[in-house]
């Protein structure tokens, strides 16, 4: 039987996908190498094939093999941005009907390496497949017109196919589905004797399961620390040095006039770099950092009342999102009376959850800029 057409048309697809990946892959941007484990369910659509040759006893033999639901598990590590390497096995349990005589189940099984090519991991998460596998098929009959025969057999497996991942939180859970054309080779022999040539089988699988990584996820490397201030000093980055500052402290990023005091504008003053650790409203240790400038900032200007408001990114249901950042903006107004600031001048707290996003959802950087805290100036004296 010839090498079947189906095969390499799926073949040069993914030769395709891979060679695209090496253009596309960015190396600037972070890449999470953690190991991780994917158990998947699948089910196998599976061919049929005429036997010929062998031996006066059988002839040629009609093998025909049912559809079947099986289950895959692989291990594998991100190498670059563009590819995975994997050892993935699988196991079907289809029915095996032979020349009409309804033989029985089948087992199926095998071990192997996948490469996943991925074009553009962070912006389009689909993927090629190649693979390759070697085990057995247990043909689940001891014999055929009352002569016996082999139990199991030999087979090799070539897979190219196609996947698609999708990101569930910040650990890196993903939900996978995928698409092999799988080409199945089973030695006859084996089984039948000498003189059989091999059966041949194009099958196609479906999977879906999950991704788990092991381990901590990555984190971002810290700032690099500021350069030593050459002339005059400047302590709180506002452009107007501390000879001339009559509002130390104010937070980074914020517009402010000669003085060094913040302009009064309509626009929320997003305190930047007020984080919380991973699913919680408790304050890192950066955040405190930044909310002391705040605190500074207020004391020098006794006049300002203000509301905090609060933002999450999209990964959650927006209930517990519109909870999570109450609980964090109840959390900061803590922060903030805790370290001298009175509960009058605090206009209230809101939490709006995932609305009002800023930059995309679709990415690590746009979500980390989603998850923010703003203050909101109600009134303004003389000062802030």
């Amino acid at each position: 039987m010839q090498f079947k057409q189906p095969l390499y048309t799926c073949v040069a697809g993914a030769l395709g996908l891979a060679v695209s990946a090496g253009a596309m892959a960015q190396d600037n941007v972070p890449q999470d190498k953690r190991f991780y484990v994917a158990p998947m369910v699948s089910y196998g659509f599976f061919d049929s094939d005429t036997i010929g040759g062998g031996n006066d006893n059988f002839g040629s033999l009609n093998v025909d093999n049912d559809d079947s639901v099986g289950a895959s598990l692989a291990i594998g590590k991100p190498i670059t941005s563009w590819l995975n390497l994997e050892l993935f096995g699988f196991y079907f349990n289809p029915d095996q009907d032979l020349n009409g005589q309804g033989a029985g189940d089948a087992d199926l099984y095998g071990f192997g390496l996948d490469a996943l090519f991925f074009p553009a991991r962070d912006t389009f998460p689909v993927y090629g497949i190649l693979g390759a596998a070697w085990g057995k098929k247990d043909v689940g009959f001891s014999s055929i017109n009352g002569t016996n025969v082999g139990d199991d057999a030999d087979a090799d497996f070539l897979d190219a196919g196609v996947g698609y991942m999708y990101t569930l939180n910040d650990y890196g859970l993903k939900v996978r589905a995928e698409y092999r054309y799988r080409y199945t080779t089973v030695d006859s022999a084996d089984v039948l004797g000498s003189g059989y040539e091999d059966a041949r089988y194009d099958d196609h699988i479906v999977s879906v399961g999950l991704q788990v990584p092991i381990g901590a996820p990555p984190q971002a490397p810290a700032p690099a620390p500021a350069p030593q201030p050459v002339g005059p000093q400047d302590s709180d980055g506002d452009g107007v040095i501390d000879a001339n500052d009559q509002c130390p402290g104010t937070p980074r990023g914020t517009e402010v006039d000669a003085r060094g005091c913040p302009i009064e504008k309509k626009a929320p003053i997003v305190l930047k770099g007020v984080t919380f650790e991973f699913d919680s409203s408790k304050l890192t240790a950066q955040a405190t950092n930044r909310l002391d400038n705040v605190v500074d900032a207020l004391e020098a200007s006794p006049d300002v009342n203000f509301r905090v408001d609060g933002y999450t990114d999209s990964i959650g249901t927006d209930r517990y999102n519109l909870d999570l950042s109450q609980r964090r903006v109840d959390s900061v107004r803590s922060y903030l009376m805790n370290h001298g600031i009175t509960s009058s001048r605090i206009t209230g707290t809101q939490g709006h959850g995932e609305s009002n996003p800023v930059a995309t959802n679709e990415t690590a950087a746009g979500r980390a800029q989603n998850r923010r805290v703003e203050l909101n100036v109600s009134n303004q004296g003389g000062g802030m």
